[in-house]
């Protein structure tokens, strides 16, 4: 098909006559009527730029010696020896027009093409090269025919300006038409415009030749008389112009200009007329190849502005969209949509850990797949997203949003032999309005909502209320990020007070020889507040600083033990909670191991504690921490056991001495059968496991009575001892 094309466009462009009577050297043109300035020459040379597949090219060549034979048969007798000599000729220009197209770039295709850089290349090899070697080429089959030497000149100087003159018009303008991106990803519509081209040319050709000479000779005049004029208009079209019109219109300029100097060609006949002519088709060359050069290089600039501006979109590790392409699809959309997700993959962190950059990478990138058909996800760094539905309504959207959250807990990434499974958490939001401050307002109460979708270990989409959103308000977050910020201080600067809560015995069994409890942390600010865990736990622990806060309450518990060596004797176990985020710091271990070294208690009388599902999500850390705690001699338990869901199989895997029952199973357990069968399980299980029980929340003496019946061993609460100041529980 495309040589088929090619071909047909050699031999219509041959066929269109020139009026054209140069007699260099005061020669006559020897080849009959000249067709139409050997636009045909630039075809082939850009066919051979572009594809680089000999079979088209040959056909083409094929073609226009066809075409030729039979133009000439008409005009003169045509001897067999002068055929095969023009032949020969051919195939000899054939193989050096696909030279010259190597030795100028080519062939382009694919994601290569002719860059604004090789330009200069181009036109050394494409516009003085290749027409020098062409004429060269015919102007010897003319001296083995025997012509004389000034018939010889005379024709390679006309096919050299010929050929100069059909690359300029005609190569250049279709190697960008053909390159550009937008028609290479619309093949039917470039053949089209291509087809739509040609036409043009050969109209125009065809009316040219058709007109009285008189009547367009004048305004064509005009037209070359004023090129600098037209060529600043054709700036503009170059600028503002698509290539399908661009190019077509800058090749017709060029034809009318080059027309208007053929009715000049007759007069050049001496050295300096020759010359004049000469210079002035070179003009007309470079003009085109600078409005060419200038289209070329406003296309090289938009295209690295659009490459900028996807890469400003888009993280440059995943491909995933980020905060600034979800403010240019705000800004775009007609009316805001009418949910808003925001999606926390919580162990996104923990994979950059355990597994590598790259791990983290492609788990981002699949998840964005997983998201793709149902929403529009924004990343925003580690594993948060922005997601805008693509169904129109707030209860398709938030159902849309459900899906997600859906897919990505059931999914099992695999990452070489490891299986990763996330805990996506979800917040939904319901925009305002339009604009950027409605986007920033929803983007925070979303998050909001994640966050204590994640606190509460909720599985669903968790919305933000009107009562949450007013609580969520630019004031509150600030107030937040000011009480943050002050509690970071506190721990820095040690302003750390220690409480303490007994732990008694309640089954009936023989009470401890010495004391028993946990201590609990408070933080006091720079004017003299007291902060309670409530205020500023989670905080602490989603800033990073958890790890800071625990290494200082043990060094503050330390330091307070040494200033009081009297009190030691009557402690018999002293609980100390642990972070789940402390887990996989290596350093935080570290540290934990030089402090222990300098425990002033005996190391079997500390007993640190971990929450289940910090143990359970960070088994592996988990483990080791607990093999490096047990190496040292000191006591382990399981705090808020049974608020995991993975707890009894992997229990245990999990080295502990104590369980502690969650206190929200055990405040209700009068009223709630459920809770008081969970309790009674978790008895069991830790029968099982010869390890001993604490209940959290004991509030009543009927409460206490009853979990002592259940086989509940000791127990921690309100009823048993409030909180105080360790100096209160710790008399000397």
């Amino acid at each position: 098909m495309d040589a088929g094309l090619v071909s047909l466009a050699c031999v219509l462009l041959q066929n269109i006559d020139v009026s054209y009577d140069a007699r260099f050297f005061n020669q006559p043109w020897l080849g009959g009527r000249a067709s139409l300035v050997h636009v045909q020459t630039g075809l082939l040379f850009a066919v051979a730029l572009l594809r680089g597949d000999r079979r088209i090219l040959a056909s083409a060549f094929v073609a226009s010696f066809l075409s030729w034979w039979w133009r000439a048969r008409t005009q003169m007798p045509l001897e067999p020896g002068y055929i095969a000599g023009v032949a020969i000729s051919l195939g000899l220009q054939w193989r050096w027009t696909e030279a010259c197209a190597r030795w100028a770039g080519g062939p382009f295709g694919g994601r290569r093409w002719l860059q604004a850089a090789g330009v200069g290349r181009y036109v050394l090899v494409g516009l003085l090269l290749f027409p020098a070697g062409w004429a060269a080429l015919t102007a010897g089959l003319y001296a083995v025919a025997g012509e004389a030497p000034a018939s010889v000149a005379n024709v390679a100087l006309q096919l050299l300006i010929a050929k100069h003159v059909g690359v300029g018009m005609l190569t250049l303008p279709l190697l960008l038409f053909w390159s550009d991106d937008r028609l290479v990803r619309a093949p039917r519509q470039r053949e089209l415009a291509a087809l739509a081209w040609l036409c043009l040319g050969l109209l125009a050709g065809h009316l040219l030749e058709a007109q009285d000479g008189a009547s367009t000779w004048i305004w064509m005049t005009w037209i070359y008389d004023y090129r600098a004029l037209v060529a600043a208009l054709l700036c503009v079209v170059m600028l503002r112009w698509r290539v399908e019109f661009s190019m077509p219109l800058l090749t017709l300029v060029h034809l009318l200009m080059l027309h208007a100097l053929t009715g000049q060609a007759q007069y050049a006949t001496t050295t300096a007329q020759m010359a004049r002519l000469s210079v002035h088709l070179v003009e007309c060359n470079f003009i085109a190849l600078m409005l060419a050069m200038l289209f070329l290089i406003n296309r090289e600039r938009l295209q690295r502005f659009r490459h900028v501006r996807e890469m400003g979109r888009h993280d440059a590790s995943s491909g995933l969209a980020n905060a600034h392409a979800l403010q240019e699809t705000w800004r775009s959309l007609p009316a805001p949509p009418p949910v808003m997700g925001f999606l926390l993959l919580d162990q996104m962190e923990r994979v950059l850990g355990s597994y590598g950059w790259r791990a983290q990478t492609s788990l981002l990138r699949e998840a964005g797949r997983i998201m793709a058909p149902l929403a529009q996800a924004h990343h925003l760094g580690g594993g948060q997203f922005v997601l805008l539905p693509r169904a129109g309504d707030a209860t398709a959207g938030a159902a849309q949003l459900a899906d997600v959250l859906k897919q990505l807990q059931v999914r099992v990434f695999k990452w070489h032999d490891a299986q990763l499974r996330l805990n996506p958490y979800m917040g939904l939001a319901f925009p305002a309005g339009p604009g950027a401050r409605a986007l920033e307002e929803c983007v925070a109460d979303a998050c909001d909502a994640a966050l204590r979708a994640r606190r509460s270990g909720e599985r669903h989409p968790l919305s933000a209320s009107a009562a949450q959103q007013a609580e969520n308000t630019p004031q509150s977050r600030r107030e937040r990020m000011v009480a943050t910020a002050e509690a970071v201080a506190a721990v820095h600067a040690g302003r750390i007070e220690l409480h303490v809560q007994p732990i008694v015995r309640i089954d009936g069994g023989p009470p401890s020889p010495g004391f028993q409890g946990e201590v609990l942390c408070r933080l006091r600010t720079a004017d003299g507040r007291l902060l309670l865990p409530g205020q500023f736990m989670a905080e602490i622990e989603e800033g990073g600083h958890a790890a800071d806060l625990d290494i200082a309450v043990i060094e503050t518990l330390f330091h307070w033990l040494r200033a009081h060596p009297e009190r030691l004797a009557g402690i018999t176990r002293m609980g100390i909670n642990l972070s789940g985020r402390s887990l996989a710091s290596a350093s935080f271990r570290a540290r934990l191991s030089a402090l222990l070294e300098r425990s002033p208690l005996p190391l079997h009388a500390l007993c640190f504690e971990l929450t289940e599902t910090a143990a359970i999500t960070s088994q592996a850390s988990a483990l080791e921490l607990f093999r490096e705690l047990r190496t040292h001699g000191c006591r382990l338990a399981l705090d808020d056991f049974g608020s995991g869901v993975q707890n009894f199989e992997r229990l245990k895997q999990v080295p502990v001495d104590c369980l502690k029952i969650d206190g929200q199973f055990v405040r209700n357990l009068q009223n709630q059968r459920s809770d008081l069968e969970i309790v009674r399980a978790a008895v069991a299980v830790a029968n099982a496991h010869g390890l001993t029980t604490v209940a959290e929340y004991v509030e009543t003496a009927s409460l206490a009575e009853e979990l002592g019946t259940l086989g509940v061993q000791w127990g921690q609460g309100y009823h048993l001892g409030r909180p105080q100041p360790i100096a209160v529980w710790l008399p000397a």
